[in-house]
């Protein structure tokens, strides 16, 4: 029984990183109809900047950590004007800026590699390396804090949303752009605004995973792919749905890993099969948008 708890926590925390990544996704799908595979190099970015600002100039995590956001919500931001904006503007079809995001995923990455070299290099514990232990409730330090930031963003999130006046003006370009406009909406500052959100997103998903796994120049392709299949397990309709694929996902590969007779270098295939499983048999995903009957 306690493996099992420690495997769940474990799953869960990993689960909320999926979850981040899927939300970044979902930031910029919603309002612009874009997927934007770009999200995991972001992370990359952003793991590369946690450790010139945690490890190599030892900032306190209070001050680099909002550091960090702060410098991928720009890269999001400084993507979407060099990258997408001038498409849309000149009425590209949506498979345009799809494709230039693709191209700037490799920017990223090759740039990262050139300046910091093929090696992983560490990232600090925010908390320190130690464990909670209560009772059957048992876990590492950061565990629990990828849990508690993660539930507090999915809040914060949910009530931008739903219950502010600027979240209400994202629903409505996601409900129907043309209509959204005519009603006075900024269609560009909007689609900035969703691209700046998608990398602070991105980029706190990539400080709470590197202090377990360190900064690599590769890492951006897997959190892409994992991300991108959580959304597709949530559904695109509802936050809730980012957060709920990320679990699942996570859960399918720890207890694959764990428990399925089968090489640990295969259960990394987890994530394409439940991709192509949910895109078969249901690619609305588990919790449809509301009001939505199918």
């Amino acid at each position: 029984m306690q493996d099992l708890i420690e495997l769940a926590i474990s799953a869960t925390a990993g689960g909320c990183i999926y979850a981040l990544l899927a939300l970044a996704y979902l930031v910029v799908l919603r309002p612009t109809g874009i997927i934007n595979f770009a999200v995991g190099d972001w992370a990359t970015v952003a793991a590369f900047a946690g450790y010139l600002g945690l490890s190599r100039y030892e900032l306190p995590w209070a001050a680099g950590m909002p550091l960090v956001i702060v410098l991928a919500a720009l890269l999001g931001w400084v993507t979407e004007r060099i990258a997408v904006r001038p498409l849309v503007e000149r009425g590209a079809p949506v498979l345009a800026p799809i494709l230039a995001l693709l191209g700037m995923l490799v920017v990223f990455r090759e740039s990262v590699s050139l300046i910091f070299g093929p090696d992983p290099l560490p990232v600090p514990q925010p908390l320190g390396y130690g464990r909670i232990e209560w009772g059957l409730i048992a876990g590492s330090y950061q565990s629990f804090f990828i849990m508690g930031v993660t539930a507090l963003l999915f809040c914060g999130t949910w009530y931008f949303f739903e219950r502010t006046l600027a979240g209400r003006s994202f629903e409505a370009v996601a409900l129907d752009r043309k209509a959204a406009a005519l009603m006075g909406i900024n269609l560009r500052r909007v689609t900035a605004c969703a691209f700046a959100a998608g990398g602070a997103i991105a980029g706190l998903a990539a400080l709470l995973l590197t202090p377990n796994t360190s900064a690599h120049y590769l890492m951006g392709i897997p959190l892409a792919i994992q991300g991108f299949t959580a959304l597709v397990i949530g559904g695109v309709g509802r936050i809730e749905g980012a957060l709920a694929g990320g679990l699942i996902l996570s859960f399918a590969e720890q207890l694959t890993v764990r428990y399925a007779p089968i090489p640990a270098g295969l259960a990394q295939g987890v994530p394409l099969v439940l991709l192509i499983g949910f895109l078969l048999v249901r690619p609305q995903g588990l919790l449809l948008a509301r009001g939505s009957s199918r």
